[in-house]
């Protein structure tokens, strides 16, 4: 307790147990609505907190139970639909359970990454959800022991991190094949990324690789985020030296945006398979990849919230249109 100009002013539960006469217990009891307290008792301390504008101090009552109550959510960026709709699966079922998730954006900087895995050492968060990643596996393993940590991807038996991912290689390899039977016998390539650290990217060149063979940097476009992104990957494929049959995007509005540019130039659309299976490919009636990522959300929260080191497969489904 300490006084400013002659006023009173409660700085902790123990101010208000001195004020009440009652125990620090008891205070504790009455701020977190719990039963046992005489009403007499409850009605003294109550009065005590609403004459003072006593508040409790959250922060400190969850770190003092060993919760923040807050799941850090690590995204390179959130203006692509993947990462847009894996969050609202985490923000859908965090509500629900009385989590608060913060997004913490990395633009796939190192450093960035670093920083929130030492901020998980000092117990701002219970636990990180890394959608993606630049950090190796091995640092996300060093780290588990200060609080959950899960992985969007598979880390592999081996690993000592829980997991919640899609079946990427099967549904990438089974549209690719499918593909084949359309008679695309050169299929192009969007990725938002060229790095072999990105899980996309690895197993994007794997499936190609199974089913096409090497993948060429002809036949590759990197960079793609968003729709304009799209459009400027449909113009280096219209301009290429030697042309593709179809294209296979890293999403469905890049898709589209692919779509729009040989339409913009009075050219027959080039046949394009998506991912995400959003309004734009409906719209355009071009194949696309539903990894039912909203899903992949809901089991990455309900990872983070426990200890275990579970690995959990969400199926994807190919839509052929």
């Amino acid at each position: 307790m300490i006084k400013e100009g002659g006023a009173v002013v409660v700085t902790n539960i123990h101010d208000i147990a001195r004020l009440s006469g009652c125990s620090v217990s008891t205070v504790s009891r009455v701020i977190n609505h719990q039963k046992y307290v005489a009403d007499d008792k409850r009605a003294k301390i109550e009065a005590i907190m609403q004459q003072l504008d006593y508040v409790p101090n959250r922060v400190a009552r969850d770190l003092s139970n060993g919760q923040t109550k807050t799941i850090g959510v690590v995204l390179p960026y959130a203006n692509h639909p993947y990462f847009a709709r894996v969050i609202d699966g985490i923000v859908g079922a965090g509500f629900s359970a009385g989590y608060k998730i913060t997004l913490l954006p990395t633009n796939y900087d190192m450093t960035i990454e670093r920083h929130y895995l030492e901020q998980l050492r000092g117990k701002a968060y219970d636990a990180l959800i890394f959608t993606s990643r630049s950090s190796s596996l091995d640092t996300l393993e060093r780290y588990r022991k200060y609080g959950q940590i899960v992985c969007c991807e598979d880390p592999g038996d081996e690993r000592q991190l829980a997991a919640a991912f899609t079946d990427r290689m099967a549904s990438y390899v089974y549209a690719l094949k499918w593909a084949q039977t359309q008679g695309y016998q050169t299929m192009g390539v969007v990725l938002s990324r060229n790095n072999v650290i990105s899980a996309s990217t690895r197993v994007t060149r794997r499936a190609y690789q199974e089913v096409y063979g090497k993948l060429t940097d002809t036949n590759l476009f990197t960079g793609a985020v968003t729709y304009d992104d799209g459009y400027q990957a449909g113009a280096y494929f219209a301009k290429a030296e030697h042309p593709v049959d179809a294209i296979f995007s890293n999403g469905d509005d890049i898709g589209a945006g692919i779509h729009q540019y040989f339409v913009d130039q009075h050219q027959p659309p080039i046949p394009v398979i998506g991912q995400e299976n959003l309004l734009s490919s409906r719209l355009l009636h071009f194949s696309t990849i539903d990894h039912h990522l909203e899903a992949l959300g809901q089991a990455a929260f309900r990872l983070a919230i426990g200890t275990s080191r579970t690995h959990e497969l969400i199926k994807s489904d190919f839509i052929k249109r």
